[in-house]
């Protein structure tokens, strides 16, 4: 069939402007005009971290071969330092399309959506291989099971037939994240599905794609982009561990063909892909890691690790800031690594200066492990996190111990809701398994979360004094708990004021009051002994 979509020049992502307008602009067009747009806006946030995967990719390949003014470079002399390069487009404020144009002139037959012998992201081995799949399935916002159809859809039998445009931006969406529901033969997860997936926003999307760039030579010596390899007849296939950023970000978790009809992508096929042995060495930059002690007193190995669905980003900054010094109490940090995009950024304090935030996004694509022959997507969390520089460098330490010593205590506040809550439906008459806590939790979570956000962004660790941050905190923390227990309280009605009489064990002679105000004295007890900086003389009863 004939060669079709140009995705250098016709337009197929998705971004945002500063007026908040969104528009789909060209490969060629969103890196030559990424200083004016604000991010990308593709219909989910793993999409969008999708694409962005791909864009690095394309910048790690072009600045491993030529500079900003489109001269050949030699990555492996010694004279060249990539950070030098990365300073020069930093200062210039716009991607140079020199290089870029360059690198598309001489790769322009990889990147058509169609074509006999390249199709982009996709394999011609697996067409024919077994029958089309429903591009309901590919729609990342549905993730739609090959079997039956969603309960509840925002597409019509006719939005399922999808746009070129848009199918290529799902494309790449299920390479990344797609289930192990392929029948030929049955894949290994996908790389980016095993991810909590973090990078560094910027001012705008020029920002955002120059922070997550790394330039050092071990991040772009040999680069080598998935569709620079010639087409692979292989699925299901154990590889090396890449050793380079680009072909990191464009690994081949999926074989896929799209299928086209009248314009439109009705279907496609669809095969296991490329996967490699987990191994301490993984270089993923865009990742969180927990570090695991396989035996006693053997080496520590770090894995990626995935986002927390039931933590916000700000419960989970341990992890995300976790650099080795941030615990010297626990085998000198030894089980924590921050992630390598963190790593960077701390490494580019001299070019960004002092005083500036650090924006992190975070994505993660959630699958049903009980399913463990499919693990059909269930879900795609997201959340973002915002923290002064210097929480990165040495004088942030004790900052970071600090805060994760806060969440620790939000976390005990937590507890003692879901028991006030235990407590004051027991002694209005529930029992067994009418008695929950959950949703008590969780509304201690929602009315704490923007206050603990901006008490984290407002902190700067060079100016401030860390125990009367700590206590403007523990301030607002308590007057919220107090807060939501009288409410809870109150919610229960007059018949737990006066309480009931239960006898907890059939050999217990003895009996246990249970009432409101029991348990109320109980549970601000334990509140103000965990926020012992917040005072004794607050108000708050």
């Amino acid at each position: 069939m004939d060669r079709e979509f140009d995705l250098i020049n016709e337009p197929w992502i998705k971004v945002m402007k500063p007026d908040k307008s969104v528009h789909e602009v060209s490969l060629r067009s969103v890196f030559a005009d990424a200083h004016e747009y604000t991010c990308l806006a593709g219909e989910t946030k793993s999409q969008d971290f999708a694409l962005l995967r791909l864009l690095l990719a394309i910048m790690y390949t072009v600045f491993s071969r030529y500079d900003e003014n489109g001269d050949d470079i030699d990555p492996t002399d010694d004279d060249y330092e990539p950070i030098d390069t990365w300073r020069n487009i930093w200062s210039a404020g716009k991607i140079p399309m020199a290089p870029i144009d360059k690198y598309f002139d001489k790769w322009h037959d990889r990147f058509w959506l169609f074509d006999e012998k390249y199709p982009f992201y996709q394999s011609n081995a697996v067409k024919g291989k077994s029958k089309p799949i429903s591009t309901g399935k590919l729609i990342g916002s549905l993730f739609e099971s090959a079997n039956k159809p969603r309960l509840f859809s925002d597409r019509s039998n006719e939005g399922r037939v999808l746009s070129y445009p848009e199918a290529a931006r799902w494309l790449i969406h299920l390479i990344s994240f797609d289930d192990i529901a392929a029948k030929q033969p049955t894949p290994k997860k996908t790389w980016c599905g095993k991810l909590g997936l973090i990078a560094v926003r910027g001012k705008t999307l020029f920002e955002t794609l120059m922070l997550n760039y790394v330039a050092d030579s071990e991040s772009i010596e040999n680069s080598t982009p998935m569709w620079e390899s010639e087409p692979s007849e292989n699925f299901n296939r154990l590889i090396a561990v890449p050793d380079n950023q680009a072909a990191m970000l464009t690994i081949r978790s999926r074989h896929l063909y799209l299928c086209r009809e009248n314009g439109m992508v009705n279907g496609y096929y669809l095969a296991g892909g490329d996967y490699f042995d987990e191994e301490d060495h993984v270089n993923e930059m865009m990742t969180i890691w927990r570090g695991y002690e396989e035996k006693k007193n053997s080496p520590i190995i770090f894995r990626p690790a995935r986002h927390d669905s039931s933590k916000t980003a700000w419960q989970e900054f341990g992890v995300i800031t976790a650099f080795p010094d941030t615990d010297k109490s626990n085998d000198s940090g030894k089980k924590v690594r921050a992630p390598g995009i963190l790593q960077w950024i701390k490494r580019l304090k001299e070019v960004l200066g002092k005083k500036y935030m650090v924006h992190i996004e975070t994505a993660a694509v959630l699958y049903d492990y009980g399913q463990a022959t499919s693990l059909p997507v269930i879900d795609v969390i997201s959340d973002s996190l915002s923290f002064h520089e210097t929480f990165l460098e040495e004088i942030g330490v004790r900052w970071r111990n600090c805060v994760n010593e806060e969440i620790g205590k939000c976390e005990k506040c937590a507890k003692a809701v879901y028991s006030l809550s235990i407590n004051l439906q027991t002694a209005a008459g529930a029992s067994g398994d009418q008695l929950s806590g959950s949703n008590a939790k969780m509304q201690f979570y929602d009315r704490i979360d923007s206050t603990f956000r901006q008490w984290l962004e407002s902190i700067d660790p060079e100016r401030d004094d860390l125990i009367e941050k700590s206590s403007e905190l523990e301030n607002s923390l308590f007057t919220i708990a107090a807060r939501l227990g009288n409410e809870l309280a109150a919610q229960t009605g007059n018949s737990p004021i006066f309480g009931r009489y239960i006898k907890p064990d059939k050999k217990d002679k003895g009996k246990t009051v249970y009432s409101s105000a029991e348990a109320m004295n109980k549970y601000m007890g334990t509140i103000r002994m965990i926020l012992t900086k917040a005072g004794e003389n607050n108000g708050q009863s």
